[in-house]
């Protein structure tokens, strides 16, 4: 295409500068991000669980709190972090995660304390602020302009992927190997992507002379440069609100990804099972994702968001029965709304406030989203300790997300009113 016969128009495809898939691989590669990071560290790492409390006899309040030094220690440096993915670039934070992630399951092969296991979560809360959703999202919005919810939707199904495929193999190499040979084996994988990510990656569409996709190489603009500061989001009601919904929400999809498989072997399931039940869990948050990423770029994604709270809501009040026939359809529904939740809470804020100060920004939101996941992992644990059950737990996080769907009302875009 001749950029003169389209000066100032936007494109439907990638600059003719740039191969056509170079954008899609980048939403790829944050796919594969997320598969690893949020895989080693949020949702798969909790099949271990079992194989811990019976080796060292640990309360689960105090195996739990292992995720609460992780997530406050992300919400504690997320806000610096998302300044140095502004001055670094996606790339070299994701390379410096995986490197963490691996030191982190190394050690965990040789964990003898609860010492160690709290000072190996301070490595992984590192590894997990490199190769983090922030990072993947600022990354596929540098390249995309039209269809950012698609790409968006592409590299979050990561998170999903690796509850879906590491839960059940994680089971696997425990039962063959023993759950220290399981961390040894694993601590290859994120080496493994970061020679992946050195040979592809970049970080915007401008280090190889082009622009994003949907825009037309003669309109020249940097996305980068578009959007409020940090200081005008946090004045905006939809900076707060994007901050505390997302706490409450956090909070709860969190706890219950990583007691899942506890609750599931307390109703009976066989571990396998019980590690499949995190697989339905991930699929249907792959499904919401991809899904509602693409609704989103056709239709009013703040309605989208107010569905999928309304769906995820559904599932938890049914998960809060303790039935146990009824677990399977809730993890379903949970995992819908969830997915479609984990896409527009990121979309939201890059949307809303534009690329502009999107690291610091993100890093303020991660940080309170961070203080909710990990609270949410943490008091679950002591919950169940105090009365031998998850349904009080359960309940709570029913409530949360009642909240996180009433605050979640007050979002607008911030840059369109402006």
């Amino acid at each position: 295409m001749n950029p003169n016969d389209s000066q100032g128009e936007l494109a439907d495809h990638a600059s003719p500068t740039v191969k056509s898939w170079l954008p899609w691989g980048m939403a790829a590669t944050g796919m594969l991000g997320l598969f690893v990071s949020n895989g080693l560290t949020a949702t798969a790492l909790s099949v271990y669980d079992e194989s811990l409390l019976k080796e060292f006899h640990w309360s689960r309040g105090e195996l739990k709190f292992r995720d609460l030094i992780t997530f406050w220690l992300v919400a504690c440096i997320a806000p610096f972090a998302g300044a140095f993915i502004d001055r670094l670039g996606p790339r070299r934070m994701l390379t410096i995660g995986c490197i963490l992630l691996s030191i982190g399951y190394l050690l965990y092969s040789r964990l003898d304390s609860l010492g160690m296991l709290y000072a190996i979560h301070v490595i992984l809360a590192l590894g997990l602020l490199g190769a983090s959703t922030m990072t993947c999202v600022i990354l596929i919005s540098n390249w995309f302009y039209a269809k950012r919810g698609l790409a968006i939707g592409i590299a979050l199904v990561g998170t999903s992927l690796g509850s879906m495929l590491l839960s059940p193999v994680n089971v696997a190499l425990i039962e063959r190997f023993g759950w220290r040979q399981a961390f040894m084996i694993e601590a290859a994988v994120p080496i493994v992507l970061m020679a992946f990510i050195l040979a592809v990656v970049r970080n915007s569409p401008r280090d190889v002379g082009a622009v994003a996709y949907g825009l037309d190489q003669s309109v020249g603009r940097d996305l980068r440069l578009e959007g409020l500061t940090l200081r005008e989001a946090t004045r905006t009601r939809t900076f707060w609100a994007i901050g505390l919904s997302g706490m409450m929400i956090y909070y709860s999809i969190l706890a219950l990804y990583n007691h899942l498989f506890l609750h599931m072997r307390g109703l009976g399931f066989e571990p396998m099972k019980a590690g499949f039940a995190l697989f339905f869990l991930g699929l249907m948050g792959l499904t919401g994702k991809l899904v509602n990423g693409a609704l989103a770029d056709r239709i009013d994604r703040h309605k989208v968001f107010r569905i999928c709270q309304v769906i995820m809501l559904v599932g938890v009040g049914l998960l809060a029965t303790m039935r146990k026939d009824l677990v399977l359809v809730a993890i379903c529904i949970i995992g819908l709304g969830w997915g479609g939740l984990f896409t527009l809470y990121n979309m939201l804020a890059v949307n809303n406030f534009g690329l502009k100060a999107a690291g610091k920004i993100g890093g303020v939101i991660s940080l309170m989203e961070s203080l909710g996941g990990g609270l949410g992992i943490w008091l679950t644990g002591v919950l169940y300790d105090r009365t031998d059950s998850y349904q009080q737990a359960f309940l709570l996080i029913l409530g949360l997300v009642v909240a996180g769907l009433l605050v979640g009302t007050q979002i607008r875009s911030e840059v369109k009113e402006r």
